[in-house]
C-alpha cells in the first residue's frame, strides 16, 4: 500500500514522495530513474499500473502530471522514480544524480515533435552521466493493434527543404517502432554523440498487456549490480532441480529481477506475471493482520498448480518482497519434489546473503556522501 505522500521542494520545483513497497531501506540512497516524455505520453499511466495496481481502464481519468513525483520501491534493491511533467525544463532537474533515463514516446504522436526532445534529453543527460543508461518506451502500442486497426492510417510529419511534408503510409506497430528506433539513431549521430558508447534500448509497450512488465523488468535489471550472481545461482538451482523455467519476481510490481539463462518467451512470463497476481490477492485472506509479519519466513508463502498432465507451476516466497516462479514437468515435480524444495532452501540462503552484501557494500560506498 502507498504511504501518505511527502512533499518537499527541489530546485523551484514542487516533488510529491510515495511508497509502493512495504519497506524501504533507508540505510543508503536508492537507485534514481527519471521517467520524462512529451505531455500525454502515458509516462504517470504506466507507473500507476505497476506501481499503484491502478487498473489501466482507470488511467484515463489521472490527472495530468504537474509537478514532480517520485515512486520510491524496493525489492533486489531500493529504487525512486521520478515521474517528471511534460514541460518541466532538464536544467532544474539533477541530471547527475540519475542512474536511467526512460523517456516516453506516444507512438500516436507527431514525431516532430517527440523525437527532438528526445534527442535534447539524451544529450544533455549523457554530458551530466555519461554512464547514464537510456531507455525509450514507444508507448500506447495498443492503439496500432493489428487486429482492429487494418487499413488505418499512421502520419509522419517530415521536415524538409520546403517546409513540411505530410507523408500517409499504412503501418503495424512494429514497422513504426523501426521509424521510431532508425530517427532517433540517425538524429543523435548528427549531435556528434558516439552511439557506440550510449547505453540505449528501446521498448515497445502497452499497459493493455504485458509487455510494460517485461519492459520494465529489463530497465531494473540493469541497475543491479549482483545480477550475474543471481543469474548464476538460478542456473544452477534449475538444471539440479530439473525445472524448465524460473523467474525472480518482485512481488509488489510483478517486475522480475532475474531469471535463468534459457530463453524468456512471452507466454511463459505472462503466465508467471499473471499467478504471482494472483498468488498476491489470495495471501491477505490467509494471514493473520494482527500478528502478521512479512519479514517472518514462517509466514511466507507457497503454492503450485498442475496446469496439464505434463506441466506444473509452482511459486516459493524468497524474501519479504522477492519470490520464485518456476515451470517444470509434473513428474519432476511429483517425484522428486523432496529434492527441489532441498535445493529451494540453499537457492534462498544464497539469494539472502547476495543481497546482504550489495547492500552492505552500497551502504559503504554512501557513507561518505551521507557524512557529508
Amino acid at each position: 500500500m502507498a504511504s501518505n505522500p511527502a512533499q518537499r521542494n527541489v530546485n523551484g520545483h514542487s516533488v510529491q514522495s510515495s511508497s509502493s513497497a512495504a519497506t524501504l531501506n533507508d540505510s543508503y540512497p536508492p537507485t534514481n530513474v527519471l521517467v520524462t516524455g512529451l505531455r500525454r505520453s502515458g509516462k504517470t499511466s504506466m507507473l500507476q499500473v505497476i506501481f499503484h495496481h491502478c487498473l489501466p481502464k482507470d488511467t484515463f481519468f489521472l490527472d495530468p502530471t504537474s509537478k514532480v513525483q517520485k515512486i520510491c520501491t524496493d525489492s533486489a534493491i531500493p529504487l525512486e522514480f521520478w515521474d517528471c511533467p511534460g514541460n518541466l525544463p532538464l536544467t532544474s532537474l539533477p541530471l547527475h544524480q540519475f542512474s536511467t533515463l526512460m523517456f516516453v514516446v506516444d507512438i500516436q504522436d507527431n514525431f516532430n515533435y517527440s523525437i527532438p526532445q528526445l534527442v535534447e534529453t539524451v544529450v544533455a543527460a549523457c554530458r551530466e552521466n555519461p554512464d547514464i543508461n537510456v531507455e525509450v518506451f514507444v508507448h500506447k502500442a495498443d492503439v496500432l493493434a493489428d487486429d482492429y486497426k487494418i487499413g488505418s492510417c499512421c502520419l509522419f510529419l517530415c521536415g524538409s527543404s520546403y517546409g513540411m511534408e505530410r507523408l500517409h503510409t499504412f503501418c503495424s506497430p512494429l514497422e513504426t517502432y523501426r521509424h521510431v528506433q532508425q530517427r532517433v539513431f540517425d538524429e543523435l549521430q548528427d549531435t556528434g554523440l558516439e552511439i557506440e558508447m550510449l547505453q540505449l534500448q528501446f521498448h515497445l509497450t502497452s499497459i493493455y498487456d504485458h509487455s510494460i512488465y517485461e519492459s520494465f523488468s529489463q530497465v531494473v535489471q540493469r541497475l543491479i549490480d549482483p545480477l550475474p550472481y543471481l543469474e548464476d545461482l538460478m542456473n544452477v538451482f534449475c538444471a539440479n532441480s530439473r525445472l524448465s523455467k524460473a523467474f525472480l519476481f518482485d512481488t509488489h510490481s510483478r517486475i522480475y529481477v532475474a531469471t535463468d539463462a534459457s530463453p524468456v518467451d512471452g507466454a511463459t512470463h505472462n503466465l508467471c506475471c499473471d499467478y504471482v497476481h494472483l498468488i498476491s490477492q489470495f495471501i491477505p485472506l490467509y494471514r493473520d493482520q494482527a500478528q502478521s509479519d512479512s519479514n517472518d519466513p514462517s509466514r511466507w508463502s507457497s503454492s503450485s498448480v498442475r496446469l496439464n498432465p505434463d506441466t506444473t507451476l509452482a511459486y516459493w516466497q524468497i524474501t519479504s518482497t522477492l519470490a520464485m516462479v518456476v515451470l517444470l514437468p509434473s513428474e519432476t515435480y511429483d517425484s522428486r519434489r523432496g529434492l527441489v524444495e532441498y535445493n529451494l532452501v540453499f537457492f534462498k540462503e544464497g539469494v539472502q546473503e547476495i543481497l546482504q552484501v550489495e547492500a552492505e557494500r552500497c551502504r559503504q560506498l554512501a557513507a561518505p556522501v551521507l557524512a557529508s
